[in-house]
This record gives C-alpha cells, sequence and structure tokens, in this order.
C-alpha cells in the first residue's frame, strides 16, 4: 500500500512519559453550539473518521463544498476562475458562480481511501496540495482573515480521514514530521542549565533543570503568537547562561512572524543527530521555503533566511502537547494521545462506567462544536486521537 500510514508519524514521535496532566486554572462551563458530527467506521480494516453528513458513494473520490466561516463583508468578491488546484487526488476550485466564501473540494472518499491504496501515495498527494495551498493563498484568493491553516482546518473536517491520521492531515506533514502550530498547542523546553552545576555541590543532586512553558494563542492581526506560559515561570531562569536565555526569550525572537512550526527530530537522513527546530515565518510559502533548506541540511539544522526566525533545540529538550477540557476542566496532554489515554488511569468498573456516558466534542473553525460517535469501548476508544481544544465529558 502506497499512503505509507506509518508508525513513524509525528503524532507518535513525541509523545513524552507523561500522557495528560490537569492544570489548575479553572473549569469550563459555558454552553457550546452542536453542529453534525462525526463517526468511527471500519472500512477494509481501516479506522475512518466520517462526517455524519457525508453522502455514501462508490466512487474512489468524491466533492464536498467548504463554506468558509466569513462575513458578508469580508467574503463577498466573486471567486477568481484562476483560483484553483487540480490534482490527481486532491483539488480545490470556487463554487460556480459564487463568492470568495465558497468552495468545492475533491479527496477521497470513505470507501476511495482502500480503493487508492497500491495506485498513489496519498500522503504525498495531500503534500503537493497543501503547497499549492499555500500558494493560491499568498496570491489573494481567499477572504482577508482567511490563513492557510484555516482553510485547511476547514477542508478536514469535512471529509472522512483516516481516524490514527487525523492530527498528521490536519496539522502536520508526515514526511517531514513537522507540525504547524495553531492556538490550543502548548511546546515544553526541558534542559540541563548551560552551568550543569548540582542543586547543591558534593550531595551527588542530579543537575539542575530548566523548564519553560509556552501556548501557541491566536495573534491580533491574524496567526499565532508564543505565550510563556505561568505555568511554566522557569524554574532556575536566574542561573541561566546565554544559550538557556535563548530558550527564555522566544516569545520576543518570534514575535513578528505569524507563522510558526515546529520540527521534530530526526527529520534528515541522519535521524540521530538532527535536533528539534522551530521556524517562523510571515506566511506559509516563506516557512515551506525554509523547510525545504532545512531538509537540505544533514543533519537537519536552522538555515540564515532574511525575514524569518529559526533555533535549534538540544536533542530531547521540547515535547508538544495540546490543551483539551476534561469534565470542564483545563488538561495538557502529549499531542496526538488517543482517548483512552484519559481512562487509563481509572480502574476496570471506573473505565466501563466511564465510556458509558462519555461524549467527544471536537472544536469547528466556525466555532461550534461536533459531536464524535465511537465504539463505547477502550478499544474503540483508542481509535480516536484527541485534537487541541477538544472536550471530554463523562458522569463520574
Amino acid at each position: 500500500m502506497k499512503r505509507r500510514f506509518s508508525n513513524a508519524t509525528p503524532v507518535k514521535i513525541v509523545l513524552g512519559a507523561a500522557v495528560c496532566a490537569l492544570l489548575l486554572s479553572g473549569c469550563l462551563r459555558h454552553r457550546v453550539s452542536i453542529a453534525d458530527g462525526y463517526r468511527l467506521e471500519d472500512k477494509s480494516g481501516i479506522s475512518m473518521l466520517v462526517p455524519n453528513a457525508q453522502e455514501v458513494t462508490s466512487e474512489k473520490l468524491q466533492t464536498v463544498v467548504i463554506a468558509l466561516p466569513v462575513g458578508q463583508a469580508e467574503g463577498k468578491r466573486p471567486a477568481r476562475s484562476d483560483c484553483t488546484i487540480n490534482g490527481s487526488t486532491f483539488s480545490l476550485g470556487p463554487s460556480s458562480g459564487s463568492d470568495e466564501r465558497s468552495w468545492i473540494f475533491r479527496s477521497p472518499s470513505t470507501v476511495g481511501w482502500e480503493m487508492l491504496s497500491g495506485e498513489v501515495d496519498v500522503q504525498a498527494q495531500w503534500n503537493i496540495f497543501l503547497r499549492d495551498l499555500a500558494r493560491i493563498h499568498d496570491e489573494g484568493c481567499f477572504p482577508a482573515g482567511i490563513s492557510t491553516q484555516l482553510m485547511r482546518s476547514a477542508i478536514t473536517e469535512r471529509i472522512p480521514i483516516p481516524a490514527d491520521e487525523i492530527a498528521t492531515f490536519r496539522f502536520s506533514g508526515q514526511e517531514e514530521r513537522l507540525v504547524d502550530l495553531v492556538p490550543g498547542m502548548e511546546i515544553r523546553i526541558q534542559r540541563i542549565l548551560s552551568s550543569g552545576k548540582p542543586a547543591y555541590p558534593g550531595s551527588g543532586s542530579p543537575p539542575l533543570i530548566l523548564t519553560l512553558d509556552y501556548d501557541i494563542v491566536s495573534a491580533q492581526g491574524g496567526g499565532v503568537k508564543l505565550k510563556r506560559s505561568r505555568s511554566g515561570e522557569g524554574r532556575y531562569a536566574s542561573l541561566a547562561g546565554s544559550r538557556d536565555e535563548q530558550f527564555a526569550t522566544l516569545d520576543r525572537q518570534f514575535a513578528e512572524f505569524p507563522v510558526l512550526r515546529l520540527f521534530l527530530q530526526g527529520i534528515a537522513r541522519n535521524e540521530s543527530t538532527s535536533d528539534a527546530i522551530l521556524a517562523g515565518a510571515s506566511d506559509t510559502t516563506q516557512l515551506n521555503a525554509i523547510t525545504d533548506l532545512v531538509r537540505q541540511s544533514d543533519p537537519a539544522s536552522c538555515v540564515d533566511r532574511p525575514g524569518t526566525a529559526c533555533i535549534d533545540f538540544p536533542a530531547g529538550s521540547i515535547s508538544l502537547f495540546s490543551t483539551v477540557w476534561v469534565n470542564g476542566h483545563k488538561t495538557s496532554c502529549s499531542f496526538g494521545v488517543p482517548l483512552a489515554s484519559l481512562l487509563y488511569p481509572l480502574a476496570a468498573k471506573e473505565q466501563a462506567r466511564a465510556l458509558e456516558s462519555m461524549r467527544v466534542s471536537r472544536r469547528l473553525v466556525s466555532d461550534q462544536y461536533a459531536d464524535i460517535r465511537f465504539t463505547r469501548t477502550l478499544e474503540g476508544a483508542r481509535r480516536l486521537l484527541l485534537l487541541p481544544g477538544d472536550r471530554v465529558e463523562w458522569k463520574r
């Protein structure tokens, strides 16, 4: 099969020892608007995450309408006929006779994923599509305020995708092992202080560990930015050296770059020595150019490029997390963990009771939420990956 849905996905590379941790920051109790949801279903051995409103078809490819979340003023211009992507597997174009708010997207149908396996490398085709998406975005094809990432999210909300690849298709590029950062993600940096001195000299204590947490939040004017988390104020930051100081000021270093991408370790041929990298740019096209340059170096490393920012991290020093809401509480989970990870700390009877009443909702680009139906077993919960902003509730 040529889909290359292997175990070497970004989701599985960045998982740390801790799966989820409750953050002491209050509860989320307000009501949310619920839209059409999703269901998990098996198709020829592939667990698919399928929108409930998806039309059933026996064809390899299907088309759906993508309605962008913009107002009348922002999207009233007539759509341009040259704003099209004509890929063999993924294609996009303006809806006939419509304005910039309505688009037609073609992709594999629910059965098409299996039918196309062996014929085409779907992941490679998706990566090509994303490059073209960045290109037409920079050419002004979408309404003001619609970023490449928002368009990508709007598309992945409307199409069937293999359940274990949803994070890859929505946020990352599997071949480069990278993740495009969005609000609701967090990065944590932990490293031994440059001085290497133990807490109490001669006591046999381990070296001091500098810990820094950054939330990914929305930036004014569009895009994202880094924000130092109060829960990670930087223990021992006063003892940090010049190299450590770089990591303590990432929010300032990347303040002017609203598009951020985290390169995971092992993205070059010499995987054992390729460290993690954070890169920032003004738009996705620039970020793709940085990606190409980084991948050309072996081992992968930052490359200076005007109008961009880039920093290397020591091996094993950075982790990626998602913020999800569990029974109203803000919870930090390793990026891409399965729903079942929330149940592992519970006893068997408690797990069964939680599964009976469990409700999982996913935030959409429209700010509505969509419920997800899944088989209420631990195995069913293993097939559903948690994404940033997900809400999980059960009776206790």
